[in-house]
């Protein structure tokens, strides 16, 4: 067979190069409300463990389940989008969401609330990846940026949400699973109109027409950075925002949820379109040094931090700042770094070995002292900032490119 980039390339630069329409509005609306049901599976695992009925023996695995699900999700679908189609897959892993958000919400068994967390956590990770996919494929260069960067934030929004429901509702877990079966039946609905609109991605429709791909030095070090930034994203994230309160203040682990998540959404919405206009390279290095850098000073000042809520609320708000900032260039990053042909398997790639790690480090500081994580915590951090770096010097400039 003979292959033909040139035609790809005509078709990469119409899309490019044209205009905002209804079309962009209903996937950028769909995505949005995935990416809100993202945060609040994300959030949920954690977040559950405050139920009466779950024992501490058990909160390990349940929050162990949720990067398994993510992780298995990315690689799966990612596969599957890749060889049916963006629209196919996007159908399943809304079924999955739904199904394993709203068996949270119904289910008082702890065991089975393992199984449900994975399955919603499976789905939603396979959201994110035909997400990326589909936009970065989809949207003209001029938007696409702030696009992924807006849409992508409402998983912050989501986590937002849920932890204050946690907040508001802390003595009634009826209630709080009431909460949950409703946004997972809303969002669910709201999701499967919208997605039935949409049309199958053409650049997926033409990619066989791509040369296939030739793995060289160039093609290594970039998955070498991006999973290095995945690395700081995927487990730094989740020590610092997620985990942090089951594994050390469990007494305030919605609180600690909510405050450090709210200032990323309200960066995402503030500044989501002007770091979506930004090079790539620049919002890259801005955060992953600002994570670095703010989780030194935390350092610096560790024992005044860990003995005052309020300090340590704050210092995980700056961190979080910066953390969306790093956030957003990893979202923009990966799908405008791959083919159509290789974009979803290649999204899902380069997060394995961030989650692979978050699932092993679970267990292996299940014991460790509040000081030896927050030092696991920076050097996290230090493989982002490295992975930025890297990038920066061999990596390429993808802010006005046209995806293939």
């Amino acid at each position: 067979m003979e292959y033909d980039t040139e035609n790809n390339i005509k078709i990469a630069d119409y899309i490019a190069t044209s205009p905002w329409d209804s079309r962009h509005w209903t996937i950028f609306f769909t995505v949005s409300v995935s990416f809100l049901m993202w945060g609040v599976a994300l959030s949920i695992a954690p977040l559950i463990t405050t139920w009466y009925f779950v024992p501490t023996s058990a909160y390990y695995l349940i929050i162990g389940a949720a990067p398994a699900g993510l992780m298995t999700g990315n690689i799966v679908m990612g596969i599957l989008s890749d060889k049916t189609g963006r629209k196919k897959s996007y159908l399943i892993t809304l079924m999955l969401t739904v199904a394993g958000l709203a068996g949270i919400g119904i289910t008082y068994n702890y065991i089975a609330l393992i199984v449900l967390v994975f399955v919603a956590e499976f789905g939603l990770g396979g959201d994110e990846t035909v997400s990326l996919s589909l936009m970065s494929e989809y949207f003209p260069a001029r938007y696409r940026g702030a696009a992924i960067v807006e849409s992508s934030n409402m998983a912050n929004i989501g986590i937002t949400l849920m932890a204050g429901i946690f907040l508001l509702l802390s003595s009634s877990i009826f209630v709080q699973k009431i909460a949950l079966v409703c946004i997972a039946i809303i969002g669910g609905m709201i999701s499967l109109l919208a997605r039935y609109r949409i049309k199958e991605s053409l650049l997926w429709k033409k990619r066989k027409n791509i040369y296939p791909a030739q793995f060289n030095i160039k093609d290594a070090i970039k998955v070498i950075a991006l999973s290095l930034m995945g690395i700081a994203i995927i487990v730094g994230f989740a020590f610092s925002d997620l985990v942090l309160g089951p594994f050390h203040f469990p007494q305030y682990t919605d609180l600690i949820i909510f405050f450090s998540v709210l200032a990323e959404s309200i960066t995402g919405v503030a500044g989501g379109f002007i770091i979506g206009r930004s090079g790539r390279k620049t919002i890259s290095m801005i955060g992953f040094s600002g994570l670095l850098g703010s989780w030194m000073i935390l350092l610096l000042f560790f024992n005044d931090v860990i003995s005052n809520l309020y300090l340590l609320l704050i210092m995980l708000a700056i961190s979080s700042v910066f953390g969306e900032i790093a956030w957003a260039s990893r979202e923009l990053l990966e799908p405008e770094n791959f083919t159509s042909r290789y974009r979803g398997r290649g999204v899902g790639g380069v997060r394995l070995a961030g989650y692979t790690l978050y699932i092993a480090f679970i267990f292996i500081l299940v014991n460790a002292t509040v000081g030896l994580y927050a030092w696991f915590i920076l050097m996290v951090y230090l493989a982002g900032f490295i992975g930025g770096l890297i990038y920066l010097i061999y990596g390429r400039e993808t802010k006005s490119s046209h995806v293939i």
